[in-house]
């Protein structure tokens, strides 16, 4: 009888699994770059988590909470991956994404929020998407209702973002990663390996423009049109009255004259 194999070590067991927290850091696994590296060096992991979820809780929207992923969206776009955006708040300006070097023929957005959650859970269990970001209904958030995403998410290999309405409370312990976002913007790492840390980004995320005179466009001359006598006197109060009329109120009947 041959003699058994030893097995490996209890530690090295635990070691590679990347859903265990054993009261320390969590074990690093796949993540996708920021496209950041001051970013990258500030997140827990090294980057965007893949194959599970991070949570994104803006004050405000509007404040950059989706130019924050731009650059790791065109990255999956250019490698031939779609993108899911499900239920924005905000409709995204596609003038913007294509500069930021998004594929827009990738790029997959659904608009019905009432099927936000069940849209975003069949998106990542296809096994497709490069990245599925959805905006979460209004009203309470429903732990369960998360749960099925984050173990839809555990399926593949996909990041998952899921952003909250200003008010809305996550549930406590589900995500890898849980941002809150500032105007600027600024990232507080409400859960990770060191929850409290701040960084800024407001820097890298201006856009310069050229206000030297020398390439300004030169002012556009604007032609106005004649206005007819028999509209001066006309109030926008008051129905337009016909030629001929002679009603009293009309402006016929106050004495404005007819065009010739």
């Amino acid at each position: 009888m041959a003699d058994a194999q030893p097995l490996p070590p209890l530690d090295q067991l635990l070691r590679q699994r990347s859903d265990l927290w054993r009261g320390r850091k969590r074990p690093r696994g796949a993540v996708l770059s920021s496209g950041q590296a001051r970013l990258d060096e500030w997140l827990p992991g090294g980057g965007w988590p893949c194959g599970r979820l991070t949570e994104l809780l803006p004050s405000a929207l509007g404040i950059g909470e989706l130019s924050l992923l731009l650059p790791s969206l065109a990255a999956q776009t250019r490698q031939g991956r779609p993108l899911l955006l499900i239920a924005p708040p905000l409709i995204p300006c596609p003038q913007h994404l294509d500069r930021a070097g998004v594929d827009l023929q990738r790029l997959v957005i659904v608009r019905q929020a009432a099927q936000a959650l069940w849209a975003a859970e069949q998106g990542l269990k296809s096994g497709l998407c490069g990245a599925v970001l959805v905006w979460h209904p209004r009203g309470r958030v429903q732990e369960k209702s998360i749960r099925r995403l984050q173990l839809a998410a555990e399926q593949g290999s996909a990041p998952l973002f899921v952003y909250y309405l200003p008010g809305q409370r996550p549930p406590v312990a589900l995500a890898s990663l849980r941002l809150a976002i500032q105007p600027g913007p600024e990232l507080e790492l409400l859960r990770g390996d060191a929850g409290g840390r701040r960084i800024h980004l407001g820097r890298g995320n201006v856009i310069r423009l050229d206000t030297s005179t020398a390439t300004r466009p030169p002012p556009r001359r604007v032609l106005k049109a004649p206005v007819s006598p028999l509209f001066m006197n006309v109030e926008p109060t008051q129905p337009a009255a016909t030629a001929g009329s002679g009603k009293p109120g009309s402006p016929i009947a106050r004495g404005s004259k007819p065009l010739p």
